[in-house]
């Protein structure tokens, strides 16, 4: 832990005495490998339901704060909330609840329970991440035919709608090659630096957000095509055969699930 900051250790200690405090679990930044000068020691303080239950919402943060105008940093920003939901975020299908524990590091375990909980609500499964996929492709697929059409008609605000739903789409699907679930949106670039992306499918998305150009997720699309072929997404010839099926009505519940709203 030499590498948090002295506050916060001294507050896990204090945490580590208390019964209610199950685990501490650093997330964030400081987890990863894109911390800063302003990034702080973003924590979960993992809690028995009995004890959580006693607090109020404003009570169930804890954050330590030092300095003032432009010396102001905060040191240390936690939540506390239950091992219990940590649990059931492991069949979530939700990327703010999963990207998260990808990489984050328990720090304090009290039973041993907290660190395969973390584990879990990182990892994603094989069933998932070949819907995601299949799902994922169809949503690239669509928008930047819409929003060339819709350019043409001179809604530029609209096209702009729909490029950013493409590069949404097109972030489930690199992030999902390599098992990972998309990060929160102020990190997405120093995350898409992580990835391995072979392709160079990356850049695309950031120039297909700051230009608008549709053409550039078609060109990212096409760039993954060999690899999605080699995960069973079906070949672009068979492309309108797989949008007819994740539309109908039987698969209403799955798409619930894997499209991208």
């Amino acid at each position: 832990m030499n590498d948090l900051f002295p506050q916060t250790i001294e507050r896990i200690a204090r945490w580590s005495e208390q019964p209610g405090v199950l685990g501490v679990v650093l997330v964030g930044s400081r987890s990863r490998t894109h911390a800063d000068a302003l990034s702080d020691d973003d924590l979960e303080v993992l809690l028995t339901d009995e004890a959580h239950a006693s607090l109020s919402p404003a009570e169930c943060v804890d954050v330590l704060i030092e300095g003032e105008g432009e010396a102001r940093r905060i040191i240390y920003d936690a939540q506390y909330t239950t091992l219990t939901d940590l649990q059931r975020k492991a069949t979530s299908a939700i990327d703010l609840d999963r990207w998260p524990y990808e990489r984050a590091r328990v720090l304090f375990d009290r039973d041993g329970s907290v660190t395969p909980a973390v584990d879990a609500a990182g990892r994603m499964g094989a069933d998932f991440r070949h819907k995601r996929l299949l799902h994922a492709t169809i949503d690239t697929w669509i928008p930047p035919r819409r929003a060339a059409k819709t350019l043409k008609r001179g809604f530029e605000g609209a096209s702009r709608l729909l490029v950013d739903r493409g590069a949404r789409a097109l972030c489930r699907l690199v992030f999902a090659l390599e098992w990972r679930w998309v990060p929160l949106d102020h990190w997405l670039e120093a995350e898409m630096r992580t990835l391995d992306d072979p392709e160079q499918v990356a850049p695309l998305i950031i120039q297909a957000l700051t230009t608008g150009d549709p053409t550039l997720i078609t060109e990212g699309l096409d760039r993954l095509e060999e690899r999605l072929a080699s995960e069973g997404v079906p070949h672009p010839k068979d492309r309108a055969n797989l949008f007819f099926e994740l539309i109908h009505p039987s698969r209403a519940e799955e798409r619930a699930i894997h499209g991208l709203s």
